[in-house]
């Protein structure tokens, strides 16, 4: 499958030591905690980082600079999966005991419990909203999200500090180059929209 004009942005502003990331956690709040330390990080199996390759040679990773970050979180490319059940017709009276219900299958499937949406969902004769999602979507912990194939625009944040606004400022051509569009008001006090459609 070929790729879209964003994944091809993506590419091309990796290759300038750009960090870029699709549907980080949750909120901007929360995504910004998930940006990775390093390009390329290696994970042993309990999730600490290794610092040896296996014939005990240091394993040099290069950081990432803040400063040249694009990414968005789940909250940007989120499928509402609520309005799906609003408008399936299925739900008749109670929908407010269900959707407190859902809420509560959401938070315990976050804290690693497994089916419990669908659980809720077959309890309330509206599991078929579930098995009738769009096929591939993403799941980044209690949120679905679409993919970037699946939509054509975004906000993603960014550095606003007067080194992180430089930066984007200084790729603009580039996101042109790709293809695509933006809309920003060149301040650090507002998250760029990127278009690729």
């Amino acid at each position: 499958m070929a790729k879209n004009k964003l994944e091809v942005l993506f590419d091309r502003l990796r290759e300038e030591g750009w960090y870029c990331g699709w549907a980080h956690y949750c909120c901007q709040t929360c995504a910004w905690m998930d940006v990775p330390d390093y390009f390329d990080p290696q994970y042993d199996k309990d999730g600490y980082l290794i610092r040896e390759d296996k014939d005990g040679n240091e394993i040099e990773y290069k950081d990432v600079d803040l400063n040249k970050v694009l990414f968005n979180h789940s909250q940007d490319c989120q499928y509402d999966i609520d309005e799906e059940f609003m408008q399936s017709g299925l739900l008749e009276e109670g929908e407010d005991d269900f959707f407190e219900e859902l809420e509560a299958a959401r938070w315990a499937e976050e804290d690693g419990q497994e089916g419990v949406v669908l659980e809720v969902a077959k309890a309330w004769g509206v599991e078929s909203v579930l098995e009738n999602q769009p096929k591939g979507l993403i799941r980044e912990g209690s949120f679905v999200c679409y993919t970037p194939d699946m939509q054509t625009e975004s906000c993603f944040c960014f550095s606003g500090d007067k080194e992180g606004v430089k930066n984007l400022k200084a790729i603009l051509p580039i996101i042109e180059e790709m293809g695509c569009s933006y809309n920003w008001n060149g301040k650090g006090d507002m998250r760029i929209s990127i278009d690729w459609s």
